[in-house]
């Protein structure tokens, strides 16, 4: 191969690197500077987050904001560089639009929003039950829309919450024990649980941890009858030994 036929190899490959590793150019992103893990369903939620990158992309494009809280209220503030307050808008519902211009100066959103904090529709244990905070997305002239970000929080009911923990206390004792009818009653402790069906869930967690003790218990009974064995055998052949080494050569010629 020629050299310079070489050169175009080796910069092919640097360009095609060079494409594969270089990260997309900084877009317009979230980030919650409050937000609560989770919320009990029917309490009051609140939440705050900044919205950066205004001007990466786009020059003017609509911030478009929602949430799966109920009764939900927004505060969006606009600040410019010198961390000033440009303006402030106040709007209810579940979505809620603010206008963004690099003309007026913006540098950062800051967007608060509060509400009541939902019922859970489908119960799931893994992954937990959550529900979107608040969504973000771009939207520009003419409808063209680019998600920006989505923050959930967990939500749960006393009684939820209440099997929740029964099952990862269960899950907690079966793993490692290898009963496969603790794992079997864990399995369905999580069935139930997604059914709704809480005090079932606790049964069944309940009965899984018995199991799974009685299990452990069990190993651990046979782990020591077979260390007692061993230590027995060794015993043994140690006086056997040194009974041996006693008697001494046979005077018998």
């Amino acid at each position: 191969m020629s050299s310079r036929k070489s050169f175009g190899v080796v910069l092919f490959a640097v360009l095609l690197c060079s494409a594969l590793f270089t990260g997309p150019a900084a877009a317009v992103q979230s980030e919650p500077t409050d937000l609560p893990e989770e919320s009990e369903v029917g309490s009051d939620f609140e939440a705050t987050f900044e919205v950066t990158e205004l001007f990466d992309e786009f020059e003017r494009w609509t911030l478009v904001s929602s949430t799966e809280l109920e009764n939900a209220t927004w505060t969006i503030r606009q600040y410019n560089q010198a961390d000033d307050e440009l303006s402030r808008e106040d709007i209810d519902g579940q979505n809620a639009t603010q206008s963004v211009d690099i003309d007026d100066g913006t540098a950062r959103i800051e967007v608060r929003v509060a509400g009541t904090t939902p019922e859970i529709e489908s119960f799931s244990y893994d992954p937990p039950d959550r529900f979107t905070a608040a969504a973000f997305t771009l939207e520009r002239e003419g409808g063209t829309e680019q998600p920006v970000d989505s923050h959930e929080s967990h939500h749960f009911t006393q009684e939820s919450d209440d099997a929740r923990n029964a099952i990862d206390n269960a899950r907690d004792a079966v793993e490692g024990s290898g009963s496969d009818e603790a794992q079997s009653s864990l399995d369905s402790s999580i069935s139930a649980y997604e059914s709704g069906n809480f005090e079932n869930a606790i049964n069944n967690a309940e009965r899984a941890q018995g199991e799974a003790s009685q299990s452990q218990l069990v190993r651990n009974a046979l782990l020591g009858l077979g260390a007692v064995i061993v230590l027995a055998l060794l015993l043994g052949g140690g006086y056997w030994v040194y009974k041996s080494r006693q008697q001494g050569p046979s005077r018998l010629r």
